[in-house]
Order: structure tokens, then sequence, then C-alpha cells
């Protein structure tokens, strides 16, 4: 039985899927439809997963609470929304989530989504690879999957994370050998990018969540492949 949150500005909605869920197995731990009481309540349930609209009542959507989420906890999360335009595509892509709904849906791919979900997240639990670092005399543990990409600085290599960046005394070389081969490619010789976080890419360049890097002479097809199989796994 996994404990779950759902975020939705639907009462009727809300309370159809928390029955749902609770005839799969599943406790339902919170059920709020504005973001900021949201936000409190998941802090402190502490969910196993989160069902998240994208568009909720008060000042913020489901977009920015799992951001604030995301810095907080590490939680999966399923968006949930009926809107398809590409400016909630590009939002929702720049983040860290697990997987999407788009309304309507039926019970049965509500129930294998989740389920599915809780399988992937246990998979990468059970493979998750931190990088280890030094920064201001302190050992400072990242977990790759929160690394967005790593730039080269002369003798140094600049680590951009979700939360923040850092500059490390290693060269570029040194620190690739240290994380997944699957996960990270080097665009350019003074670019690894997470391919988790590509938003899209030409000949010439490839946007990295709200960074953009260039891509290396010839690149373009090798990475498109790479792409699409990264999105079959």
């Amino acid at each position: 039985m996994k404990r779950i949150f759902i975020v939705e500005d639907e009462p009727d909605l809300a309370e159809n899927l928390g029955d749902i869920l609770k005839n799969s197995g599943h406790e339902i731990v919170g059920n709020e439809e504005e973001g900021e009481k949201a936000y409190q309540l998941i802090l402190e349930s502490k969910p196993d997963l989160i069902l998240m609209d994208v568009m909720l009542k008060g000042e913020i959507d489901g977009i920015q609470l799992a951001k604030s989420v995301s810095e907080k906890l590490e939680v999966p999360i399923i968006f949930i929304t009926a809107h398809s335009d590409q400016k909630y595509l590009e939002r929702i892509s720049g983040l860290k989530y697990d997987s999407f709904l788009l309304k309507p849906f039926t019970k049965e791919v509500l129930i294998t989504t989740v389920n599915l979900t809780f399988l992937k997240y246990l998979n990468k639990k059970v493979t998750k690879n931190i990088l280890n670092i030094r920064d201001k005399g302190f050992l400072v543990p990242i977990d790759e999957d929160n690394i967005i990409m790593l730039k080269a600085d002369g003798l140094y290599t600049r680590i951009y994370t979700i939360a923040r960046q850092y500059v490390i005394r290693d060269i570029l070389k040194d620190v690739i050998g240290k994380l997944s081969e699957k996960k990270f490619i080097r665009i350019h010789k003074s670019y690894l990018i997470n391919l988790d976080y590509v938003t899209g890419f030409n000949a010439k360049e490839v946007t990295i969540a709200s960074f953009t890097a260039p891509i290396r002479r010839g690149f373009f097809k090798e990475l498109g492949v790479l792409l699409v199989e990264r999105l079959n796994n």
C-alpha cells in the first residue's frame, strides 16, 4: 500500500480519483485544491506519490507547486491536465517529474500509470548514483539525477544542478567517469549534459532546462537517436 496525495481543483474528480486508488489498495493521505495549502500539507504528510493537477486555485499553479515540493522532498509526481498547449508542455519539460496524464483518462490508465511510476521510482532509487564534491571545505553529495549539465572551465568544472551551481577543482574529463554514461552525454568538448533535461535541439545547439549549449559538429542525428532510446527505456 502506497500513500498518495491528490492536488486537484475539481472536487468531484478528486473524490473519484481517491476512490479508485483506495479500491486499488492505496492510501489517500491528502486532497487539496489550493496550491499554497497543498504545499504545507504535502511537507507534513510526506506522501509516496503526488497526483498534481496543473491548474489549481490560489496564486500558484501545479507546475510551480511541483518545483517547490521537489526542492524539499524526493517524491514521484504525476501531472494531470486537460491542457496540451505548447506553453504548458514547455514549462513542465523543465521540471523533474515522473509521468503525465492528459484528461480525460480511464480508470485503467490511472491505475497503470500510478503502478508503473512506483516501479520506475523504486528502480531509480536502487541504481541511484551520488557524485561527492568539495564545496568551500565541505563534502557535498549530489544526486546525479539533479545535475542538469557540466561545463569545462579551464582546470575547473562548473556543475549546474536544479538548486544551484558548483565549481570544483577537477577537469571535466575526470568528472565524466563518475557519472552514468547512459544518462550523461558529451555534446561538445566543454559540455556534458543530462539527457533527462533536454527540451530541444538543432544542428548547432541544445536546450537543457533553462540553459543552452553548443553541439559538436555532426552530432545532431546521434543525439536524436539517444533521446529516443532514453524515452523508450
